[in-house]
């Protein structure tokens, strides 16, 4: 591995591999808060304890013209420019040309790393438009590896309803991966429809969850703090998808309902951070409720666990892996009814569920529950022994296996 200018690994990684490395590829680190870099380090811990390839991320990162690579808590990433025709956010023929005129200098440091590395496969979990880089490679004198697409949502969502020279790259690249891989069938299924894809084009693989690393991190937090009144728990980045908005005007009508019942929103801070603020002031909510941000992950599990149940207003999902979560801590969960959200609960037996952009039906079910303690805990156990035996990343790690098993490269 090229590694100047890197830094000391810190711990030692077991380098070789019968199959060669499995490379994953994502636009930031997975130190990063939120559910993609979740799911890819879960995934590379799963391959590193056991399967045929070394896991290796590879983060974008433009500073680094050559590999730098780290290693931390036995998980190796390298940061390496890789290029895309889209400059400055923006898809323009200027982008594209000085893309292709850089194409064949970049290309051989894309390669060399790619041999020296033995890739077999190269799997992009919100792939923008350099994957087209990783395509090139492979073609024009490179190792010959598979290319999975991994999406999450937001990354394909965004190319819905365009046209033009984005959208036709898009198509390319689904068409022409060995496989792509969606995280729940509502997503799928959009994917499919929007691209005119045929269904074997794409595999949903759900996200997991391993109950002992939640406890452990749980407990490693500490007790979450010295609250003495029963709470609710929401937890999602301050973005208008989370619909925090609804979540407080269903809470207004709880609150006025009951006195005996808080709420807790804990989210990354975000574009609707001061919006929610101002609103929990307008309502008149500001007793009753506490917003918190960028509380760390352990933290955040602390507060959910102790909850009187977990509630999730978003707008928009894939597969909430905060859903997966609160199984896991055996918190009941009122959810709304949208995409991959009843691919996990199904509603009055693993938890309830709602209309979204409703916050009367919200409120009517959280108060219907909270009348009904033995119910609700009835539902946070039912959760969480669904969660336990459907839901592992160690499975979803065996179906990438599966996949990349029977891939050819094109």
């Amino acid at each position: 591995m090229d590694t100047e200018g890197s830094e000391p690994a810190v711990d030692g990684v077991d380098r070789p591999r019968p199959g060669g490395t499995f490379l994953f590829t994502m636009p930031w680190d997975i130190g990063a808060i939120g559910g993609v870099s979740q799911v890819v380090k879960a995934l590379m811990e799963q391959l590193a304890e056991s399967g045929p390839f070394r896991p290796v991320l590879a983060v974008n990162d433009w500073d680094h013209v050559r590999p730098r690579t780290v290693t931390e808590d036995g998980l190796e990433r390298v940061f390496l420019r890789v290029r895309s025709p889209r400059q400055a956010h923006a898809l323009t023929a200027v982008g594209v040309l000085r893309y292709l005129l850089a194409l064949p200098g970049h290309l051989r440091t894309v390669r060399a790393f790619a041999r020296r590395e033995e890739v077999r496969v190269v799997n992009a979990h919100f792939p923008g438009l350099d994957l087209l880089t990783w395509f090139a490679a492979r073609w024009f004198g490179g190792p010959r590896f598979a290319i999975v697409v991994s999406l999450h949502g937001l990354e394909v969502r965004s190319t819905f309803g365009r046209r033009g020279l984005e959208r036709r790259l898009w198509s390319w690249m689904l068409r022409r991966a060995d496989h792509v891989v969606a995280c729940s069938d509502g997503l799928r299924d959009e994917v499919l429809s929007e691209y005119g894809l045929p269904r074997e084009r794409v595999t949903t693989i759900h996200n997991g969850i391993e109950l002992e690393r939640v406890a452990a991190a749980r407990a490693a937090a500490g007790p979450s703090d010295a609250r003495t009144r029963p709470y609710l728990c929401s937890v999602g980045t301050y973005e208008p998808k989370k619909a925090h908005d609804v979540l407080l005007h269903a809470f207004q009508r709880v609150a006025e309902a009951t006195d005996d019942l808080d709420l807790v929103m804990v989210g990354r801070r975000g574009e609707t951070s001061a919006a929610t603020a101002a609103l929990i002031g307008e309502l008149g909510l500001g007793e009753r409720v506490e917003m918190i941000e960028d509380l760390p992950h352990g933290e955040t599990l602390a507060l959910m666990g102790g909850a009187t149940a977990f509630v999730l207003a978003s707008r928009v999902e894939s597969f909430a892996i905060v859903l997966l979560e609160a199984g896991a801590l055996g918190t009941p969960v009122v959810a709304t009814d949208i995409c991959g959200v009843g691919e996990l609960i199904e509603d009055g037996l693993h938890g309830a569920l709602v209309p979204s952009e409703n916050p009367e039906a919200l409120a009517a079910k959280i108060m219907e529950l909270h009348g009904a303690p033995d119910r609700l805990r009835s539902l946070g156990h039912r959760l969480r022994d669904h969660v336990a035996s459907e839901f592992r990343w160690s499975t979803a790690a065996t179906r990438y296996l599966n996949l990349v098993g029977t891939a050819r490269p094109r």
